[in-house]
C-alpha cells in the first residue's frame, strides 16, 4: 500500500510551513500549496476534464485541464507537467500567470483551503486520458464557458466556479496575449429602420433579422449595441473587455494613451429609402450635453443604383435665417448639396455638416464612437404606427456648420480621429503596425489572413504589433484610429 500523498503547508505570502497528508489538511481545512493548469488548442478553446467517479472528492464534474498539489522540492512548473503526463497523457510548456488564496467545502466534510498557482499552456494534440483520473474531456472558449458556469453551476468544482468568479479577466489577459496573432473577427450589431432593406444580404451575404435592416455595426464598442468576437479565443467576448484588458499588445501604446474608450465605429448603411437629413455633434457640444466625444465620419460606397445620391453640406451663402425660411416651407432640399454617386467613390462628413444619405446606396461608414445624431427633416414620412418621427431641432442649430462642404476622398485621408485608404496588397502581403488596424473588404474577392478566410463584406481587427501574412488580391479599405486626441 502506498504512503498517503502529503501536500505543503503555507502561510498566505506562499512561505512552506511543513507537510501533511493530503486527507489531514482536507479535514481540518488548512492552507497548503496547489496548482492548476488551463491548456488551450489552436482554436483557442480550453480543454476541460470531468474528474472520474472514484475521485475522493467532487467526483463526475467538470473543471480545468488538470490541477493538483506540489511535492517538495517542486517548481510549479515542474508539477504541472508532471501532472498532465498523469492525468491525460501528454505534457507541454507552461507559463505560470497569477496565484490566488480561495477557501472552499467540500463534499465529505472536507475543505478546500489553497494557495492555487495557475498555469497556461498551448497544446493540439491528441490527449491520452487515463481512467483512473479523467472520465472525459471537452473543449469550450472561456466565454461560453463562463455562461455555462453561471446557468449550471452543479456541474462544475467549487475551485474552477471560484476562479472564473474572480480571477476571469486575469485569465484572458494572460491565456490571450498566445493569442494576439490571430485576426479578430466580429458578429455584428443589426439595426432595423423604417429606410432599411435587404441588400446587406444580398449584396453582402449578412444573415440580417429582417428586409428593413439598415445598419450592420460590424465593430461597435457603443453600450448595448457592442460587437463580439465571433471565433478564435476571444470569441463571445465584447470589444469594450478587451479594450479594459489589454494595452500596447493589442491596441498600440499610442492610441490606448490617447482614448478612454474604443474609438471607432465601423458599419455598414443600407439606404433602401431616403435617410433624413441630420447633423452631428462635435466634440465639444457632444461634451457639453451628453458626456460624450462628437461624431465625424467618412463613406465609402459600395453600390449605387442609377441615379443614386449624397446630400452634403448648404449650397453657397445659405445661412441660418435661410435653412429656417425653407425648412418650414418643405423646400430644404433646395439648398442642399446634391452629389450623384458611384461604388468606390468616398467622402469626409466632419461633425456639424449637415447631411443625407440617398435612397439605393449601400456604403461602409467609418466614425467616432458615438451614437449621437440630431435629426432636422424626415421627409414627412410616417412609421407603422402613424408617427413621425423625433425631430432635434433646437440642438442641431448649435451643432450646423453653415459652410460645410463636401469633401471628397481621392485614395486617402487622415483625420484628427482616424485615418482610412483604399489598400491593394500584393499577391501575398506581410503586415504589421504599431497600431491596431481594421480591415474592410470591400471587394468582390476572398482573402486569407495567417489561414482566417476573409471573405467579401467583411471586417477584421488585426492587433497591433503582431505579423500577418494577407494573401488575395483586390481592394480593402484599411482604417486606424489618429493617436494623441484625447476623449
Amino acid at each position: 500500500m502506498q504512503p498517503e500523498e502529503k501536500v505543503i503547508l503555507v502561510d498566505p505570502h506562499d512561505h512552506p510551513l511543513g507537510l501533511m497528508p493530503k486527507m489531514e489538511a482536507h479535514r481540518k481545512g488548512l492552507l497548503h500549496r496547489a496548482f492548476s493548469v488551463f491548456i488551450f488548442d489552436e482554436q483557442g478553446r480550453l480543454m476541460l476534464q470531468r474528474r472520474a467517479a472514484t475521485k475522493y472528492h467532487s467526483p463526475g464534474l467538470w473543471t480545468n485541464t488538470v490541477c493538483s498539489h506540489q511535492r517538495l522540492g517542486e517548481t510549479n512548473r515542474e508539477a504541472g507537467k508532471r501532472r498532465l503526463i498523469e492525468e491525460l497523457g501528454f505534457t507541454t510548456e507552461l507559463r505560470e500567470i497569477f496565484h490566488f488564496i480561495y477557501k472552499a467545502e467540500l463534499d465529505r466534510g472536507l475543505t478546500e483551503h489553497e494557495l492555487d498557482h495557475v498555469l497556461i499552456g498551448k497544446y493540439n494534440g491528441q490527449a491520452k486520458p487515463n481512467p483512473e483520473e479523467v472520465d472525459g474531456i471537452k473543449y469550450m472558449h472561456l466565454a461560453e464557458l463562463k455562461t455555462d458556469i453561471e446557468k449550471n453551476p452543479e456541474n462544475y468544482t467549487e475551485w474552477f466556479k471560484i476562479i472564473f468568479r474572480e480571477s476571469y479577466q486575469i485569465l484572458v489577459k494572460e491565456a490571450g496575449k498566445m493569442f494576439l496573432n490571430q485576426p479578430l473577427f466580429f458578429d455584428p450589431y443589426f439595426e432595423e429602420k423604417i429606410w432599411g432593406g435587404t441588400a446587406l444580404k444580398t449584396i453582402l451575404n449578412k444573415n440580417i433579422p429582417s428586409n428593413h435592416t439598415g445598419e450592420s455595426w460590424e465593430i461597435s464598442s457603443v453600450k448595448n449595441k457592442e460587437s463580439h468576437v465571433k471565433s478564435g479565443f476571444f470569441k463571445g467576448m465584447p470589444v469594450s473587455l478587451l479594450w479594459n484588458l489589454f494595452d500596447r499588445e493589442l491596441w498600440g501604446s499610442e492610441i490606448k494613451r490617447s482614448y478612454r474608450n474604443f474609438p471607432l465605429l465601423v458599419k455598414y448603411i443600407d439606404a433602401n429609402d431616403d435617410l433624413s437629413v441630420q447633423v452631428h455633434p462635435d466634440d465639444q457640444l457632444a461634451s457639453e450635453l451628453h458626456n460624450s466625444c462628437g461624431k465625424t465620419e467618412m463613406w465609402r460606397i459600395i453600390s449605387a443604383q442609377p441615379g443614386a445620391a449624397l446630400y452634403i453640406g448648404f449650397k453657397t451663402g445659405t445661412t441660418e435665417d435661410i435653412f429656417l425660411r425653407h425648412l418650414k416651407a418643405g423646400t430644404l432640399k433646395n439648398i442642399l448639396n446634391r452629389i450623384p454617386v458611384k461604388a468606390k467613390e468616398m467622402f469626409y462628413i466632419p461633425a456639424g455638416t449637415v447631411h443625407a444619405i440617398g435612397k439605393g446606396i449601400l456604403l461602409a461608414e467609418v466614425q467616432q464612437t458615438s451614437d449621437l445624431t440630431y435629426r432636422i427633416y424626415d421627409w414627412n414620412r410616417v412609421d407603422q404606427e402613424g408617427k413621425r418621427r423625433e425631430l432635434h431641432m433646437e440642438r442641431a442649430l448649435k451643432a450646423i456648420n453653415f459652410e460645410a462642404q463636401p469633401v471628397k476622398i481621392v485614395q486617402s485621408i487622415r483625420t484628427p480621429y482616424f485615418q482610412t485608404e483604399e489598400w491593394k496588397p500584393g499577391k501575398t502581403t506581410s503586415y504589421q503596425s504599431e497600431t491596431f488596424t481594421i480591415l474592410v473588404n470591400t471587394s468582390d474577392r476572398k482573402f486569407r489572413i495567417n489561414d482566417w478566410s476573409f471573405k467579401p463584406g467583411e471586417t477584421v481587427l488585426l492587433p497591433a504589433h503582431h505579423p500577418f501574412e494577407i494573401e488575395g488580391e483586390g481592394t480593402l479599405l484599411k482604417i486606424k484610429a489618429a493617436g494623441e486626441k484625447q476623449y
